[in-house]
C-alpha cells in the first residue's frame, strides 16, 4: 500500500519501534466481523472466533457475499468492524442498567453503532439516531428498520439544531467525522484524500460538534467520543480540549491485557498490528453538575404531526403486534401508524416538538379502504405478532423474493402473509386467487443478476 509521506512520518513518530509491525498489518487482508442481533440471532453453525470485547461479535473466516444471505436482509446481524464494537463495552462498564436512558447517537449513519447501542442499553431506553446528510439518513433508516427495535427514533439535523434540548440526554455518542486513517487497509483509495490540511479541518469540525453535544448532557451523563483515525490532533488533542473546555470528567475503562488496546491520552487507541481490527479511538467522559432538561410543558404527550390511533383501530392492531398493552400507537397526516413503548411517550413527544425532522418508533402500516396494509418495517420488527400468517422460503426462493422476481412457494396464502427465511421476517406478500403480489420495497431490492444467485 502506498501511504502519504506525511502520514508515514506521523505514524513513525507515534509508534516508534512498532512502525514495521503496523506497516505489515496494513498490507495484510482486513478481518471480517459481524455482530449478531440478540433478538434475531441464528446459530452460526461453526466455531467462529469471538470479538474479545463484545460477546455478540464474531469473525468470519472469509468475506462472503452478504447481499446473497437472506438473514442479512432480515437483520439477523450487522456487518461491523470489530474495533468499533468497543463502544458496547464502554456502555457496559459506564452505564447503570437499572433504569432506561435517553440516548443520542449524533453522527449515526449508516447505523452500526446505533444498533449496537440498542442491543447494549437497558430495556426501553430511547435511542435517537441522527444524521444530517439526507442520502446517508435513508441508509440509517433502513438499518434501524432491519434491526427491528421499537425504541429507536431518528432525526436529520445538524448538531446546532439540538440547542433547545440542553440537559436532555443521559448518554451521547459522537462518532465524529474524521480523516479516516484507521480505514486505509479496508479502503486503500482513501489514502489519496489524506492531507495535513484535511486532518486540521476534521479536528476543527469535531470541536464544533463536541461542543454542541456537551451541552446536551444531563448531570451525571456520559459522552463517548470516537473516531476511526490515529493522529493525536483529532484524538488525544480533542479529548483533552473537551475535558478542559467543558469540565467533563474523563472516565477510565477496564481493559484486559489480552485485548491489545493501547492507552492514548484520555482515551484508548486500536492499532491493526495489536488487535484483530482496524484503527479506532474512544474516550469517555462524565458530566458532573449542570442542569437537567427543562422543556415546555406539553398539553398532550403526542408526537408533533401525529394523532392518537382511534380505539377501534387500536383494537385491530392487536392481531398484528405483540405486547400491544405496552405500546402507544399514533397516526401521521398520511395515515401511517407508528408504535413505540409507552414508557417513551413523554420523551418522544418532547423530541418531536424540538426537532422538525424527527421520526419515532416502529412503522407498522396504514388503514385503507380494504383493511390494514402492513409496512415492510413491521415484518422486520421484533413487535410482529406470532399469529401472523407466514410463508417460509428456502434461500433461492427468498433471494428471488428480495429481487422482486417470480419465486415458487408451496401454497398461495389467502391475503397478507409475512415472508420468512429460517423463521426471520423479510417482508410481505399478498395472495389473490392464483397469484401472489410481492410487496418488498423497490428501493431495498437486490440488484444482482439471477445468475449470481447460487
Amino acid at each position: 500500500m502506498q501511504l502519504p509521506e506525511g502520514f508515514s512520518e506521523q505514524m513513525q513518530a507515534q509508534l516508534g519501534g512498532e512502525w514495521p509491525a503496523f506497516l505489515e498489518a496494513l498490507n495484510a487482508p482486513p478481518p471480517v466481523s459481524i455482530r449478531i442481533n440478540p433478538y434475531k440471532a441464528l446459530p452460526l453453525g461453526e466455531n467462529f472466533d469471538g470479538v474479545k470485547w463484545n460477546s455478540d461479535g464474531f469473525y468470519l473466516p472469509k468475506r462472503p457475499v452478504f447481499t446473497l444471505d437472506p438473514t442479512f436482509h432480515a437483520g439477523a446481524y450487522y456487518v461491523q468492524e470489530a474495533s468499533s464494537m468497543f463502544v458496547g463495552e464502554a456502555v457496559r462498564q459506564l452505564v447503570s442498567h437499572q433504569a432506561p436512558l435517553r440516548v443520542l447517537d449524533l453522527c449515526a449513519a449508516p447505523g452500526g453503532k446505533s444498533t449496537l447501542l440498542l442491543s447494549s442499553l437497558p430495556p426501553n431506553s430511547l435511542v435517537l439516531a441522527n444524521e444530517v446528510i439526507r442520502s446517508r439518513y435513508q441508509s440509517l433508516r433502513h438499518n434501524l428498520a432491519k434491526w427491528g427495535y421499537p425504541n429507536a427514533c431518528s432525526s436529520m439535523h445538524d448538531s446546532r439544531d439540538f440547542g433547545t434540548l440542553e440537559g436532555f440526554f443521559g448518554l451521547i455518542l459522537v462518532d465524529a467525522p474524521c480523516s479516516g486513517e484507521g480505514l486505509f487497509r479496508k479502503n486503500p483509495a482513501a489514502t489519496g484524500e489524506w492531507s495535513v490540511a484535511n486532518v486540521q479541518l476534521c479536528a476543527g469540525r469535531q470541536k464544533r460538534i463536541l461542543a454542541d453535544a456537551a451541552r446536551l448532557l444531563a448531570p451525571g451523563g456520559i459522552l463517548l467520543f470516537c473516531t476511526c483515525t490515529y493522529n493525536r490532533q483529532e484524538n488525544e488533542g480533542n479529548a483533552a480540549w473537551l475535558a478542559d473546555t467543558f469540565g467533563l470528567e474523563p472516565e477510565p475503562l477496564g481493559l484486559k491485557a489480552g485485548w491489545g488496546i493501547a492507552s492514548a491520552g484520555l482515551g484508548y487507541q486500536f492499532y491493526p498490528h495489536r488487535v484483530r481490527g482496524e484503527g479506532f479511538y474512544l474516550a469517555a467522559f462524565r458530566k458532573n453538575g449542570g442542569a437537567f432538561y427543562k422543556g415546555p410543558r406539553l398539553r398532550a404527550l403526542v408526537p408533533e404531526g401525529y394523532q392518537p390511533l382511534p380505539a377501534k383501530l387500536r383494537k385491530e392492531m392487536e392481531q398484528w403486534v405483540d405486547m400491544p398493552g405496552q405500546l402507544e400507537f399514533f397516526q401521521d397526516a398520511g395515515g401511517n401508524v407508528i408504535a413505540f413503548p409507552s414508557e417513551l411517550r413523554e420523551p418522544a413527544a418532547q423530541l418531536s416538538h424540538a426537532l422538525s425532522r424527527f421520526q419515532a418508533g416502529a412503522e407498522l402500516g396504514q388503514f385503507k379502504r380494504n383493511g390494514f396494509v402492513p409496512e415492510p418495517a413491521l415484518a422486520l420488527s421484533i413487535l410482529a405478532a406470532n399469529n401472523i400468517p407466514r410463508v417460509e422460503l428456502e434461500r433461492e426462493a427468498a433471494l428471488l423474493y428480495l429481487k422482486k422476481e417470480p419465486f415458487v412457494t408451496k401454497e398461495i396464502p389467502d391475503g397478507w402473509a409475512m415472508v420468512t427465511h429460517q423463521g426471520l421476517g423479510l417482508g410481505w406478500i399478498k395472495g389473490l386467487k392464483n397469484r401472489i403480489n410481492n410487496y418488498f420495497p423497490k428501493e431495498w431490492r437486490i440488484r444482482m443478476e439471477v445468475k449470481d444467485i447460487g
